[in-house]
């Protein structure tokens, strides 16, 4: 439906046309995986989140003289009180207990998941994990640290994120600016755009000008997503 809707709008704003909105139509597909890949980010960077409180409840875990499995089963009491019953890492966590149960290794389980989430924080903490229990390391240590360095970086994206909340809303108000001022002049101006409407050289036109517009929100897009 908002693809629709945007079809919609610049179909009116920049061809006048209900062919530019047929035309435009098949983009639909692009649009969604767009939209897909989004909402794959949003809940990668919730499992990230919920991960970090994870291994931050186990070495609490560690800390009070429980082994590492069952600080894992610990972290699983906290997580459901901190996230609820079914979201994401409370059902990671019961599907790595239903693999413990059948005695897989703790450290192959999360490889398996570091693996399935392509989570950088998940994929490094899973190599020191293995690491240490391949080769007898202090677990109460090396958690301690992982879970600074991951607050650290959290801390520093906040920062980062803070501090470009006012360039994002600038961003959404130059893309909106542009349909506005045509708009504007189609509903003021009379007969002032009409010599780009429906006559090959408006179009070609107006479909640079499409184009532009495009690339320009694309970049906007990249300027502001800074990754740490």
């Amino acid at each position: 439906m908002i693809y629709i809707a945007i079809c919609l709008l610049i179909a009116f704003t920049f061809y006048d046309s209900i062919y530019a909105f047929l035309v435009l139509m098949p983009g639909v597909f692009f649009y969604i995986r767009y939209i897909k890949e989004i909402l794959k980010r949003k809940r990668i960077n919730l499992l990230r989140r919920q991960f970090q409180d994870m291994i931050d409840s186990i070495s609490s875990a560690l800390l009070a003289g429980y082994s590492i499995e069952n600080a894992f089963y610990e972290s699983h009491k906290d997580m459901i009180r901190l996230y609820g019953k079914g979201s994401l890492i409370v059902n990671e966590l019961e599907f790595f207990f239903s693999l413990l149960e059948i005695g897989t290794p703790l450290e192959k389980i999360l490889s398996d998941f570091a693996d399935r989430a392509k989570v950088e924080d998940i994929s490094d903490f899973s190599e020191i994990f293995v690491l240490a229990k391949r080769n007898g390391g202090d677990f109460n240590s090396i958690i301690t640290k992982t879970v600074k360095v991951m607050k650290e970086k959290d801390d520093t994206e906040k920062e980062i994120g803070v501090i470009l909340t006012g360039r994002k809303y600038e961003q959404r108000l130059m893309c909106i600016i542009p349909f506005g001022i045509i708009i504007y002049l189609r509903i003021s101006g009379g007969g002032f755009l009409k010599v780009l409407y429906h006559n090959i050289l408006g179009i070609s036109v107006m479909t640079l000008c499409l184009i532009i517009y495009i690339i320009s929100y694309y970049l906007s897009i990249k300027l502001i997503d800074i990754k740490v």
